[in-house]
């Protein structure tokens, strides 16, 4: 399944998931608890217990009651023990990265990632702000990151929006362009 039809699929759950936590003013704790869970369920050790075929679906609710019910509210509980009775917990990640969008689109907040290859100072941090500010009137909340793999140049994740023109990308568009020639489409 590609990754797209996924996160169609998913998007009705973290949809309804976040009805309910709106209905009862839970926004931030439901996703805090999710975000948790997830980062939990990502840990090898876990992962392999929870598909493992040879453990029963009873040991791993059994788990799940005696380590999460106590520390989680009943409906992120539940949740989670639904993903883990039809042994779907490998979803989860992507059910709270759908769910941290549909937040971000309620408080009107736009994301932004901005890649480099180095540091970059203050004012240009600003400068990408504004511009990014130019096309949207929400809020912006962003953060760098510096990743010296791109060589050079910058990618900015603006949502699901990706400007990439980093050096990395130009050279495999480089490399594209001779493998496949100029009738290749970029």
């Amino acid at each position: 399944m590609k990754e797209s039809e996924k996160l169609e699929i998913l998007k009705p759950t973290a949809t309804a998931i976040f009805d309910v936590a709106k209905q009862l003013g839970m926004i931030k704790e439901i996703y805090n608890e999710l975000t948790e869970c997830s980062k939990l369920f990502q840990d090898i050790d876990i992962k392999k217990y929870f598909f493992d075929r040879v453990v029963s679906k009873r040991e791993k609710k059994e788990l799940i009651d005696k380590r999460l019910k106590p520390i989680l509210s009943k409906e992120t509980y539940a949740f989670v023990s639904i993903l883990a009775e039809h042994d779907s917990m490998d979803v989860l990640p992507d059910i709270v990265n759908l769910y941290k969008d549909i937040v971000d689109d309620y408080n009107n907040i736009v994301r932004v990632r901005i890649i480099t290859a180095y540091a970059i100072d203050d004012k240009t941090i600003k400068d990408i702000i504004q511009t990014v500010k130019c096309f949207s009137n929400n809020e912006i909340s962003y953060e760098t990151v510096v990743d010296d793999s791109i060589i050079g140049g910058i990618i900015v994740y603006i949502g699901s929006t990706v400007y990439d023109y980093s050096i990395k990308n130009q050279i495999g568009l480089l490399q594209n362009k001779f493998t496949y020639g100029n009738n290749q489409t970029l």
